[in-house]
């Protein structure tokens, strides 16, 4: 009777053991190992893993592109679906991060499943028993299968925050508000811009940006009256180099500009106009700050060099202005990362 007992209490304790995720792992040296990703998604799951999570494959690659580490999730059902989902780093380990939070809410999206791949272990566990011998009577008390996990667990849990947009592999659109100075005087304008993605960079600024822009300024006193000067200009950007420091990102930047100058001269009679080709050369820093989501602070300040230093303002043989040497440029701007 005794051990009837105890072999029935074995019996009741013998619970079907899930089988392992089906993970595979590649990733750069230096980074975490595949049994460090497993314990990582193991802690953010919101139930126990069942054998149906076995069924499905989950595939992860990590590479460093450009001084940057992405990451990718490849989840292959067993019913043939597929989805795939990038992640982009300064670091290995916060890549990793990312996919086993992602990892972790598309094994916990199966739980609307679970009720049915929880009844098959059950009715076999019936059939199993209803073939076996009847057990005598008191051989102890009458197993009952565990509890299902309640429904709709997975649907209560706030999905994970998405990684913000990296800007430098995304499509960038902004415009600026200038100032500058035009002939010692202050010149305000306005400059609409997009950066490619032609490529990662390791300090969160795009290597390229091509812009369109116009300047004025006004009141400038010249010999025998006032000026007015108006710009408009194209210009191509190349940041190569640059630095990090948190959120903030850092960047030394070399601009091409050219267009056309177009001046008016005031207060003599006739009044006297010209309009000038216009070529330079500028050193702006930029400094970029991610805001909210795919916004972005867009700031930049340096020093342009006029090419083309023709006299704007010609009366007789005398140049009666000239665009200098140097000049100040600074400009203030918010962008928007197109995924």
């Amino acid at each position: 009777m005794v051990s009837a007992v105890l072999a029935g209490g074995a019996v009741a304790r013998a619970q079907p053991t899930a089988a392992p995720l089906r993970i595979a792992y590649r990733a750069e040296a230096g980074c975490p190992t595949e049994a460090d990703f497993r314990a990582r998604v193991s802690a953010r799951l919101r139930r126990a893993l069942a054998e149906a999570d076995a069924a499905s494959a989950y595939v992860v690659t990590l590479e460093k592109r450009d001084g940057r580490f992405v990451g990718r999730l490849g989840v292959r059902g067993a019913d043939g679906t597929a989805s795939d989902r990038d992640v982009a780093g300064d670091t290995c380990d916060d890549v990793v991060a990312a996919l086993a939070v992602v990892t972790a809410l598309a094994i916990d999206a199966r739980t609307a499943d679970a009720p049915a791949a929880v009844a098959a272990p059950v009715a076999a566990a019936s059939a199993s028993t209803a073939s076996a011998p009847p057990r005598p009577a008191g051989s102890g008390l009458a197993r009952s299968p565990a509890p299902p996990p309640p429904a709709g667990s997975a649907r209560t849990r706030p999905p994970a925050p998405a990684p913000a947009p990296d800007a430098a592999t995304h499509l960038t659109l902004g415009a600026q508000f200038l100032l500058g100075e035009r002939i010692g005087t202050p010149a305000f304008g306005a400059r609409i811009f997009a950066e490619p993605p032609v490529g990662a960079t390791d300090h969160g600024v795009a290597p390229l940006r091509f812009g369109a822009g116009l300047e004025t300024a006004s009141d400038i006193p010249v010999a025998g009256g006032s000026a007015a000067f108006l710009l408009v200009a194209l210009a191509a950007d190349a940041c190569p180099l640059g630095a990090t420091a948190g959120a903030l990102h850092l960047a030394p930047c070399a601009r091409v500009e050219g267009g056309l100058l177009a001046a008016s001269r005031r207060g003599v009679a006739p009044v006297r106009s010209v309009t000038r080709g216009w070529l330079a050369i500028a050193l702006p820093v930029r400094a970029r700050l991610p805001l909210w989501g795919p916004f972005v602070l867009d700031v930049e300040a340096g020093m342009r060099m006029p090419l083309l230093r023709d006299g704007l303002l010609v009366q007789g043989a005398d140049v009666v202005a000239r665009p200098p040497p140097l000049e100040v440029v600074s400009a203030l701007g918010l962008g928007v990362t197109i995924p």
